[in-house]
């Protein structure tokens, strides 16, 4: 019986401008999760981004999504000490609540000898998360779209990656709840900017493919959810155009925010990030630039000896 196991799920960045709530993209910002079975009860030590914390257990995403599982499962729940060690901040716009979904449902599949496919994971997840965006690249890493069925299923695909691109993160140190940042938006658009907003997603996947990042900055234009969860970010317009003066193609925003997000030539993250950190700066709100490398693998679980 296997008494101690491992996974590691990648954070991730979501909408990419116009792709809201369906494109997403896996980054090398690991959050490394190890169970161990003991005797009786549970429990949690966290280290990395929110040790600091104070989180009920029973509120954990990592401890109840692996629950969820067995109880799909119709197995009993084993008692387990966890050790979640993450790089992902918190609140951030960069996927750490699916991040802590696909973890727990991931070593929960695991010990159970995995009876439940990548997809049937992605079903649960995107349930548990109520969004699929940032739960595909979680789970199948790269760049995913979550497409909506007619039976109301959705079903993740993967695109080609961006070729040829750096990726820059800004992540200023204010917090913005999903929650929040739906708030803000519209119940309803005009039926032009929607059309827009469309032919924009596509254009992304086309600029990515054929590398004209000379479009990038149109193709990242979106109407459905920055202008409004801009007004959460401090300095927002005054960080994308630092971004570009520093030689960014293209910026926007991670998620729901606020860590701002730029496209760039290779090489030049570190001039880009220098920027946008300083923007933030200039509005009083402190920030750090990391480089967003491409996580081409979702989550991966293992056995520890």
């Amino acid at each position: 019986m296997i008494t101690r196991w491992r996974v590691v799920v990648p954070g991730s960045t979501s909408n990419l401008g116009p792709g809201f709530d369906c494109l997403g993209l896996a980054l090398q910002i690991p959050m490394t999760v190890t169970a161990e079975r003991i005797a009786s009860g549970f429990s949690i030590r966290r280290l990395g981004e929110g040790s600091d914390l104070a989180i009920d257990p029973n509120q954990d995403k990592v401890l109840g999504s692996f629950r969820h599982l067995f109880r799909l499962a119709k197995k009993p729940v084993p008692t387990v000490a966890l050790t979640i060690r993450s790089r992902i901040p918190l609140a951030r716009g960069l996927g750490s609540s699916a991040s802590a979904i696909v973890a727990g449902l991931t070593l929960a599949n695991h010990w159970l000898k995995a009876p439940f496919s990548p997809e049937a994971l992605f079903r649960e997840a995107t349930r548990l998360e109520g969004h699929p965006d940032n739960v595909a690249p979680a789970i199948f890493g790269g760049l995913t779209l979550a497409m909506p069925r007619s039976d109301g299923s959705v079903e993740a695909l993967r695109l080609s990656l961006p070729r040829g691109l750096g990726l820059t993160l800004a992540v200023p140190s204010i917090q913005v709840s999903t929650a929040k940042a739906r708030a803000l938006l519209p119940a309803t658009i005009p039926l032009r900017q929607a059309a827009e907003n469309t032919a924009r997603a596509m254009a992304l996947e086309h600029v990515f493919i054929t590398r004209r990042f000379e479009l990038l900055a149109e193709a990242l234009r979106d109407v459905y959810h920055v202008p409004y969860r801009a007004r959460l970010i401090p300095g927002f317009e005054g960080v994308v155009e630092a971004g570009r003066r520093a030689g960014a193609y293209g910026v926007t925003i991670s998620g729901s925010g606020p860590t701002v997000l730029a496209f760039h030539a290779p090489g030049r993250g570190s001039r880009v990030g220098r920027a946008m950190v300083l923007a933030f700066a200039r509005r009083r709100v402190e920030a750090r630039a990391i480089p967003g490398r491409i996580a081409t693998k979702g989550a991966q679980a293992s056995t520890l000896l």
